[in-house]
């Protein structure tokens, strides 16, 4: 368990430091690159940024949840909610870290040169920070690859590519993606405890 704290904190500060590091010398350069992109590159980023909406995912779990529960199968029935509880905690973190941080979006940075945050606010345009998106498509693919390890990778390339397709279409930055996925990551993590395999 020790070992196990140390790690995550580990992870942790690593995280916040490449976040930090990404804000001040590498969330421009990349949102202006992916902003230069042929439109056929973009289009097909868009066709893919839906798979990270969270609704289907929680409505397919709960459902499945309530299946599993009404046949007995108690195993499926708890898997299906760890796999609720999964997306819909990472999903109302993250919301309320954009609430908190208030980050501007890249529109905002490339139509009025606004960079940076505005503390505690609601507005689309000011809650880039972390990636709703990412964070829904990380745990889902962490739960998943609980249960099914032999399809870890393409459940991982899977999140890889619709966080990708969140900085590509530049609706979100770099930092935002991977402060998505951390946040999956935790959440995962932490509810493994209450929902043995």
């Amino acid at each position: 368990m020790e070992i196990a704290k140390k790690k995550i904190t580990v992870l942790f500060a690593t995280v916040i430091f490449f976040i930090m590091v990404s804000y001040f010398f590498i969330d421009i350069p990349v949102a202006i690159f992916c902003k230069s992109l042929p439109p056929g590159v973009r289009d097909l980023f868009e066709t893919i940024t839906p798979l990270g909406v969270s609704t289907w995912y929680l409505a397919g779990s709960f459902s499945l949840f309530l299946l599993f529960r009404y046949y007995r199968r108690r195993i499926y029935a708890h898997r299906a909610l760890f796999l609720f509880a999964a997306v819909a905690v990472s999903g109302i973190a993250a919301a309320f870290l954009k609430w908190v941080m208030g980050r501007f979006r890249p529109k905002v940075f490339f139509e009025g040169d606004l960079y940076g945050f505005n503390f505690f606010n609601t507005a689309h345009e000011e809650t880039s920070f972390p990636s709703g998106h990412s964070a829904t498509a990380f745990s889902l693919a962490l739960v998943l690859s609980l249960f099914f390890p032999r399809y870890r990778l393409p459940l991982f390339c899977f999140a890889v590519i619709v966080s990708a397709s969140r900085v590509i279409i530049t609706s979100h930055y770099l930092s935002d993606a991977v402060g998505g996925a951390f946040i999956a990551l935790m959440t995962v993590f932490l509810l493994r405890k209450r929902f043995p395999l």
